[in-house]
């Protein structure tokens, strides 16, 4: 008796389904009757719910499926009725007001809410996005009974009669994030508080957010979690509050925070120098993730990253800053082997071709970068650059945008990068009975084997993509969900076709 995929167990079918996408769900749930029932609680695993949309999921539909639903994400506008629906298995919840297109009008007030948690003891994350002030007793519910809670994110008010229950909530779990928080500057943290279970600490603003000079409490925070041993991930981007650098100076001399692996600081007064001082005492190459987000990456950073983590790094965010040079990031892509994420400013393409080494990074999964041809560089080095690209076979996402941070104020890129010339990704004018296997020039054909690609990013002002193209990404990259760029090929009335393609195929294009 022959066995086929058909026959596979549902407790095998739920591993599978849990790293697919929903394109690949749905063509999962199209198969037959069989996979329908296994895969369909996959499906219905994570939902968000955002009633201003024409493909709403409706509260009758949310109720149906409550069984199934371990995350869910709450738009601001939406109604108490999906409050009162108990969901069994609910793990994770994010309440986000700052859903692109959302009214942000609160449906649901503080006592809904209160009800809800009540409702969900089984909660271990919760992403707080609203902009109403939650009571007390609704942080009373959260310490009391949610007993697995790990996981908090906050942004928002925290009002002066909540701040100590707050508090005592944030001190039980182990990933904590605050994202534009308010809190009274008159009411200390209590010093009864150690977070020794604290993994990750988060502090940061939003980038349109109204300063307010000089907040004590992120530094009295800090101060506090020196005593977290199993702090891993420390972030902050609070520009008006400067980074505390005697602090963690002190702390890492004293021995505190012996796993501390991944570090992300945005501070334009921080200097090199004092940057390069923390990488440098650091626990002896544990650093594995870095994101400098600055004006300039200085000469005193960069050698003590080349030094002494590229070995070993799997995350590098330096992309915002304008001091990366393209020797740099080539030096970067040849020598950080185990780099997963990379998001840096630019390289030129007589960076890569002329190099005596290849890159060594293979294992990239995400590379946001600009490529830029210089004047005087020779036609066949393009093609080196596409080959090149094409070996990073594990990529999920692909930016090469020449401002992919256009969405922050504060950051521009340098003339020459706004001038250069971008990569030619476009098809070469061919009939498929004259295609030839010889691709030495180099176009978006070097990378039919990206079979990984979920989000694909490009340049439109310096390039004619058309339909032709359109076409050839839906063929090659199964998995993509996103494309980012003008199709200035595209005539007037094949818009629709072109949108329609994409639709087809449950791809958003911005």
């Amino acid at each position: 008796m022959t066995t086929t995929c058909l026959d596979l167990p549902d407790e095998i079918c739920l591993l599978i389904g849990a790293i697919l996408g929903p394109k690949a769900l749905y063509s999962c749930i199209r198969v037959c009757r069989a996979f329908y029932a296994s895969f369909i609680p996959c499906l219905w695993s994570n939902i968000n719910v955002k009633p201003y949309k024409c493909n709403a999921i409706d509260a009758a539909n949310v109720r149906a499926n409550a069984h199934r639903i371990n995350t869910a994400s709450f738009a601001v506008s939406l109604t108490e009725e999906y409050y009162t629906i108990i969901y069994p298995r609910l793990q994770e919840i994010r309440l986000d007001s700052y859903d692109k297109g959302s009214p942000n009008i609160l449906q649901a007030g503080p006592q809904h809410k209160i009800h809800f948690a009540q409702l969900h003891p089984t909660i271990r994350k919760l992403n707080y996005g609203h902009e109403d002030i939650l009571p007390k007793e609704f942080w009373e519910v959260v310490e009391t009974t949610w007993t697995d809670f790990e996981s908090l994110g906050m942004s928002g008010v925290v009002g002066a009669d909540a701040v100590d229950v707050f508090w005592r909530v944030c001190d039980r779990v182990q990933d904590l994030r605050f994202t534009g928080v308010n809190l009274p500057e008159s009411l200390p943290i209590l010093s009864t508080l150690s977070f020794r279970r604290l993994q990750s600490l988060g502090i940061a603003l939003y980038p349109w957010s109204q300063e307010i000079p000089h907040r004590t409490w992120p530094v009295q925070l800090l101060e506090q979690v020196k005593t977290s041993e199993g702090l891993r991930s420390l972030s902050w981007d609070m520009t008006d509050t400067p980074f505390p650098v005697q602090l963690v100076l002190d702390a890492l001399e004293e021995g505190c925070w012996p796993q501390l692996s991944s570090l992300s600081i945005s501070d334009p007064m921080l200097s090199d120098q004092d940057l390069s001082k923390i990488l440098r005492i650091l626990p002896p190459r544990r650093l594995t993730d870095f994101e400098w987000s600055s004006v300039t990456l200085g000469p005193f950073t960069y050698n003590c990253l080349r030094e002494m983590y590229f070995s070993h790094l799997r995350e590098l965010n330096v992309g915002q800053c304008s001091g990366v040079t393209s020797t740099m990031t080539q030096a970067v892509l040849t020598e950080c082997v185990h780099l997963v994420r990379l998001d840096a400013p630019h390289v030129f393409v007589r960076d890569i071709a002329t190099s005596p080494k290849p890159w060594g990074c293979l294992r990239l999964e995400s590379l946001v970068l600009f490529i830029g041809i210089q004047k005087y560089d020779e036609p066949e080095w393009e093609g080196q650059v596409f080959r090149q690209i094409s070996k990073l076979k594990r990529l999920q996402s692909l930016d090469l945008q020449r401002n992919p941070h256009s969405f922050h104020p504060d950051i521009a890129r340098p003339s020459f990068i706004l001038n250069m010339a971008t990569l030619d990704l476009g098809l070469p004018a061919f009939s498929s009975s004259t295609e030839s296997s010889d691709n030495s020039g180099g176009d978006i054909r070097c990378w039919s084997n990206l079979v990984q690609l979920q989000e694909f990013s490009f340049d439109g002002d310096r390039q004619a993509f058309g339909m032709d193209e359109a076409l050839w990404m839906v063929e090659h990259w199964k998995d993509l969900w996103c494309v980012v760029g003008e199709f200035t090929a595209v005539e007037e009335n094949d818009n629709c076709k072109l949108e329609k393609l994409f639709l087809d195929h449950n791809i958003s294009h911005y």
